[in-house]
């Protein structure tokens, strides 16, 4: 057996026993769930915090008739559709089941039914569906009638306005290639370290309109092979509007809805265009003119965009609320300054400033503002550091604002937000996020890095989940969440800085960010775990790699191991998109160097704990990579915890898998910081063994 296997089970032993566990968790021991299999896991015990979290209402939309919300909350373990009458409401059921709704709208018209989406076990293959609800205050929940097909993906759906049907995007999916997990857990380690076989299959997706209620009234208005549908928009006149891209070349299409009319979509400004819609405008968020998003006019006549003259702000505009046609309401615009969302109104056409509004709320993101139909209320979902997610509105006819559900909590003792920065390998400075632990820990503290997804999205200033509440409040570590190169909201020439051959510039950024923790005497530089998403997975598992010295361990959620088995089994509808991004994997020189990148083929490196957690029906990240990576590791005597879901895809979802997995994460980060010797010394930064990435010059990260 392994000496660092052996050390990691005594260490195990003396965890399990020792007082500091009895007193972290409650008598009872754990089970996981039927849904979950956990391989390498000790027995576990139910943390006493697991499943705290206060209940959370998101809005999704108004009632297009009445002062009445549709909202999505918990309900049996999973999300659902509830009807909020007024504010402070009990919300009404509409929906049930184990399975999640993904997102949900009303008939715009009257409001008599409404269409959602949900998927089967995470797989992320959304299907629509029509509902009509119950009166109000029913406790009888109405049988949904299914729209589309089992086993397609509708990606985005949109209603045409007065009452003429809506249109939705449809992608062909490839299909689960993973292999059951008791397979591939019994087989020896260099089979199952094996690439799974690609997937061949060219995307396709489709646009299609429906008469929901006739779903049989479905109609082809567009057909891509190769390629795909995004950005799906209504215009105020009833304009389809969708973004064609085929073979790395991207355009916005106009789609004709006469059912006499051969599918297909033409580029704007090509052809005749519809009576009475030549000077027809639509508003979007695009970065035309400079380095952050802005308001842009798209003239749908001619396809020109146009910059609308707005004051210069400095940040991303990434949400805007239309007013209703014929409204005197103002635009609402949400920028993303810092990474904190700032809501202002703009009138266009007029010479008046922008207004700010809702100021007065903690600093934190904002997120789906709409306008009601025919009332001036504007309704946004905000989280800060103090509320895990509030619904609020905002009249111009009365004062202040006003929360429909949830509740500003107050600050807590050590979960205060503040800015950290530091200087990369190429003198690029890299930002982050950092909570320091209540003060009543003493002494240098252990570290906990939670590095994003995306790649291009970004830590902001949100609520905490539970297990990095308790990791800070109850274990007292240092939590950071690092924005390094190719995060959201900084512009789009940060955006990028990772592309391509520059992917390890990232992972450099957070070998910088271990330099920072050694210079800080508050923090215990021996004590780093390391833990990622997705893109963050990756990351965690990158830095596993090259920086096991310097860690005492990681957590990887649903990440890549191997970019090249990555790409090719991705699903077609996506592999496009992610080859811009990584690299393409069907060139020879860019495959070599993506397998040389890829954490699987440093595998021997890693040598410190690591926890792997996927869901088997992720169709992003496929379940594969897991199962290279796990093999791969515990081949070279490091050991490995785990955890998979049969019910779950890109992300856990269900209430109680996701308890297992808050008691297991809990579990491990102890075992991990207990397997430090005490009298250990910080690996110095530039020693030979805390780093093996090539170094670059500054020249050469250009």
């Amino acid at each position: 057996m392994n000496q660092h296997f052996k050390a990691w089970c005594r260490v195990g032993a003396l965890f399990l026993l020792g007082a500091g566990w009895v007193a972290l968790t409650l008598a009872r021991p754990l089970s996981p769930p039927p849904g979950l299999q956990a391989d390498g896991l000790p027995a576990l015990q139910r943390v006493a915090a697991a499943g705290a979290e206060a209940p959370v209402l998101r809005f999704l939309g108004w009632h297009p008739q009445r002062r009445e919300m549709l909202v999505l909350a918990s309900a049996g373990g999973s999300l659902q559709l509830h009807r909020l009458a007024e504010p402070g409401a009990r919300p009404q059921p509409l929906t049930g089941g184990r399975e999640r709704v993904d997102s949900a709208q009303w008939e715009p018209r009257r409001g008599e039914y409404l269409v959602f989406s949900r998927d089967r076990g995470g797989d992320e293959a959304f299907r629509l569906y029509r509902l009509q609800p119950p009166e109000a205050n029913s406790a009888r929940l109405a049988d949904p009638q299914p729209l589309t097909p089992a086993g397609a993906r509708v990606s985005a759906f949109q209603f045409l306005p007065q009452e003429e049907g809506l249109v939705y995007v449809l992608d062909e999916l490839d299909g689960s290639r993973n292999p059951a997990p008791s397979d591939a857990l019994e087989a020896d380690a260099e089979d199952a370290a094996a690439a799974p076989s690609p997937r061949t299959r060219s995307s396709r997706s489709q646009l299609f309109w429906m008469d929901p209620t006739r779903p049989e009234s479905a109609r082809l208005l567009g057909d891509t092979v190769g390629g795909r549908y995004t950005d799906l928009r209504i215009s105020a006149a009833g304009t389809v509007l969708a973004l064609h891209t085929l073979k790395g070349r991207s355009q916005t299409l106009r789609f004709d809805l006469d059912p006499a009319a051969a599918p297909g979509g033409q580029a704007l400004g090509g052809g005749s265009q519809a009576e009475g819609r030549d000077d027809e405008l639509l508003l979007q968020r695009q970065a035309l003119n400079g380095d952050f998003r802005q308001l842009v006019q798209l003239q749908l006549a001619t396809g020109q965009r146009r910059a609308v003259n707005l004051p210069e702000l400095a940040g991303d505009l990434e949400a805007l609320a239309l007013p209703p046609v014929g409204s005197t309401m103002p635009l609402a615009l949400v920028h993303n300054e810092a990474g904190v969302s700032v809501l202002r109104l703009a009138r266009l056409g007029s010479e008046q400033p922008l207004q700010r509004v809702a100021a007065d709320l903690p600093a934190g993101v904002i997120q789906g503002p709409q306008w009601h139909p025919r009332l001036p209320l504007l309704a946004f979902n905000h989280a800060s550091a103090q509320s895990p997610g509030r619904i609020v509105t905002w009249s111009p006819e009365a004062p202040g604002l006003q929360a429909w559900s949830g509740r500003e909590e107050g600050a807590t003792s050590g979960l205060d937000y503040a800015s950290l920065r530091w200087k990369s390998f190429d003198g690029l400075e890299i930002s982050g996020l950092h909570i320091a632990p209540p003060a009543h820990f003493k002494g240098p503290r252990p570290v906990f890095i939670s590095i994003h997804g995306g790649p291009s999205a970004q830590a902001r200033p949100t609520h905490l989940s539970g297990s990095l509440r308790y990791l800070v409040e109850t274990l007292g570590m240092h939590l950071i969440l690092p924005n390094v190169r190719g995060s959201e909201g900084f512009g789009q020439r940060f955006l990028k800085l990772d592309n391509g051959r520059r992917r390890e510039d990232a992972v450099r950024d957070i070998s910088a960010l271990l330099d920072l923790i050694a210079s800080r005497p508050e923090m215990d530089a021996r004590r780093v775990i390391v833990s990622g998403g997705s893109y963050g997975g990756y990351m965690s598992l990158a830095v596993a790699t090259h920086e096991s010295a310097r860690i005492a361990g990681s957590i990887c959620r649903v990440g890549i191991a191997n970019f090249v088995s990555f790409l090719e089994n991705t699903e077609s509808y996506r592999r496009d998109n992610r080859r811009a991004e990584y690299g393409d994997e069907r060139d020879p020189e860019m495959r070599a160097f993506l397998q040389g990148i890829s954490p699987l083929s440093r595998a021997a490196a890693v040598r410190k704990p690591l926890f792997i957690v996927h869901g088997r029906n992720d169709p992003r990240v496929p379940y594969g990579e897991a199962l290279q990576m796990v093999a791969a590791v515990r081949a070279a005597g490091t050991p490995v915890w785990f955890l998979t879901a049969e019910d779950e895809g890109h992300s856990f979802s269900r209430a109680e898998n996701r308890d297992f997995l808050f008691s297991a994460t809990v579990a491990f980060v102890q075992q991990a910081l207990a397997a430090v010797p005490p009298d250990a010394e910080p690996v110095a930064a530039d020693a030979d063994v805390s780093s093996d990435l090539p170094q670059r010059s500054k020249a050469g990260a250009k």
